[in-house]
């Protein structure tokens, strides 16, 4: 809620305000000395709008903003189990879990769970054809969104399986809404459950005949690439769970592999070891994913690299002027998400293809910090809070065909030196 508009009053000839004729004449010039200490510009005192601001600040985040976990991960590596131990352990939350009917829990078929003091409510929900990236996407979130309001004070949270299949980032993209739209959901963070035993193997095995990961990904009109689901599904992570851990207890050579290979996809997010889906929620609720600066602590040291998929960190000084950061979004940042809007670029035409799946910074702009969260070609920025010991911008783009010597040449050539 913005501040309302500025109204001046204009004195006619002889230096009186006019008078409102309503039977009863209203002096005017009485109430606006009394109540408009700035002689009657603003309407509103200043107090009573910040009041106000407060107020419905208060009354919207809390009863119109319901955080969603999207839950990712291929047939069989755990994700049903993940939320069915989550319902056994309970929370102070209540949960909202939307079961998506091609994952693990076919036989539960398309049920939303609300569980409240150990009681469960229970409601259907027609996805159309039980895929959230399909082409009914934006219904999907229409029926989400009525659900919530169909269920005022029985929902905190909402956790989302999504189907094994699926690629995430279109699912992320469509709960990634502007509050602007006034939406009663918001995406909190992804969730990456892997099968300790045969992830590394899936990785590897992108041939038409692999019966788990060997799914031709396209995107975007591309051409089909080697690139698999379960690459997608790891890039898109903000945290990943490692499930099934004791099928490779004692084998350290195979966990330091899975290490390597996972890593080389994605350094930023956390990983977390798990035995039948048992962890501790505050380690994937509330993560804040789209919104902090949690997701700079990247690692890019490892000893594998998978040519497909990568993460790259670059660094480089605070900006001192607005120029500098419009010169680093309009040739930097669009360049690259939006590969130069189609015009011939020396980045776009680098050998093959590239895609950013996913770009999450930390820009300081005149002591003035900000955050930008992408996923593919769609980014926002928005305000962040000081962060301690952060001395440099930084900015962590995981994609597929990522070539660290084009992006950084094209990161110099965005940034405007100061002058001496």
């Amino acid at each position: 809620m913005s501040a309302l508009k500025d109204y001046s009053f204009k004195e006619d000839e002889d230096g009186e305000l006019p008078r409102l004729v309503t039977g009863d004449e209203a002096d005017l010039e009485s109430i606006l000395k009394q109540y408009q200490p700035d002689g009657g510009k603003q309407i509103v005192s200043d107090k009573k709008i910040n009041r106000a601001n407060m107020q419905w600040k208060q009354y919207y985040d809390k009863q119109q903003r319901i955080p969603v976990t999207i839950i990712t991960g291929y047939l069989g590596a755990g994700k049903s189990t993940l939320l069915e131990q989550i319902a056994l352990k309970g929370s102070d939350k209540r949960l909202a879990v939307i079961l998506n009917e091609f994952g693990d829990s076919s036989e539960i078929e398309k049920s939303i769970s609300i569980k409240n003091n150990g009681e469960a409510y229970e409601e259907w929900l027609d996805l159309g054809n039980g895929c959230l990236c399909c082409s009914l996407k934006d219904v999907g979130v229409k029926a989400i969104e009525d659900m919530v309001a169909r269920s005022p004070g029985k929902i905190d949270y909402i956790l989302l399986e999504t189907s094994g299949i699926a690629d995430p980032a279109p699912i992320a993209k469509m709960f990634w809404q502007d509050k602007g739209l006034n939406s009663n959901v918001y995406i909190d963070g992804i969730i990456a459950v892997l099968d300790s035993e045969h992830i590394v193997s899936c990785l590897d095995d992108v041939s038409p005949a692999s019966h788990w990961h060997g799914e031709k990904v396209t995107l975007d009109g591309d051409e089909e690439s080697n690139t698999t689901i379960a690459h997608l599904q790891i890039a898109m992570a903000d945290a990943i769970l490692v499930n099934k851990s004791d099928k490779i207890e004692g084998n350290e050579a195979k966990r330091q592999k899975l290490e390597q290979v996972v890593r080389s996809i994605n350094s930023a997010a956390p990983l977390y070891y798990t035995k039948y889906g048992d962890i501790d929620l505050d380690r994937i609720l509330d993560l804040h994913a789209f919104e902090s600066t949690k997701l700079l602590e990247a690692r890019t040291e490892t000893t594998f690299h998978d040519p497909r998929i990568s993460t790259i960190t670059l660094t480089f000084p605070f900006f001192t002027t607005r120029e500098q950061f419009d010169s680093f979004i309009e040739n930097f940042l669009q360049v690259l998400l939006w590969k130069n809007f189609g015009v011939e670029h020396p980045l776009t035409t680098q050998g093959e293809d590239f895609e950013v799946h996913r770009t999450k910074g930390l820009i300081v702009v005149s002591g003035e910090y900000k955050v930008i969260q992408g996923v593919r070609d769609t980014y926002d920025i928005i305000p962040g809070e000081r962060v301690p010991n952060v001395k440099e911008n930084k900015i962590v783009l995981i994609g597929k065909h990522l070539d660290e010597t084009h992006i950084r040449k094209l990161l110099d050539s965005a940034l405007i030196k100061e002058d001496n």
